[in-house]
């Protein structure tokens, strides 16, 4: 007898992609609703930050939207775009969690000895 092996979206995207990582986000986009969005992303590269990094002197916001379109697995990258295009400060939020991952952090602390 034959198991059934059943395989889920993320275990398509690990096959693909090796890490990738989920990203959720709730927006409260007024005072009667919210909205629920979900991603996955594949590890950022250090080739994908150098270019963030690169062109953010020309356009902060189109830098982020670039660093985090070119990091989203391709089969979502669609949905993605069309989220960012009503929710634009989205960006901002999910950029954030992806360059927390090449080592960006909030709690840093500089002490003159």
């Amino acid at each position: 007898m034959s198991e059934k092996v059943v395989t889920t979206k993320a275990d398509d995207y690990k096959a693909k992609y090796d890490k990738v990582y989920q990203v959720k986000a709730t927006l409260e986009p007024d005072d009667q609703s919210t909205v629920d969005l979900e991603y996955v992303f594949k590890r950022p590269s250090s080739p994908s930050f150098d270019r963030y990094v690169k062109t953010t002197s020309q356009s902060t916001t189109k830098a982020l939207r670039n660093f985090i379109l070119d990091n989203i697995v391709e089969e979502q990258a669609t949905k993605l775009e069309a989220d960012l295009e009503e929710y634009p400060a989205l960006a901002l939020a999910i950029g954030e969690k992806l360059l927390t991952m090449l080592g960006l952090s909030k709690d840093v602390n500089l002490k003159q000895l």
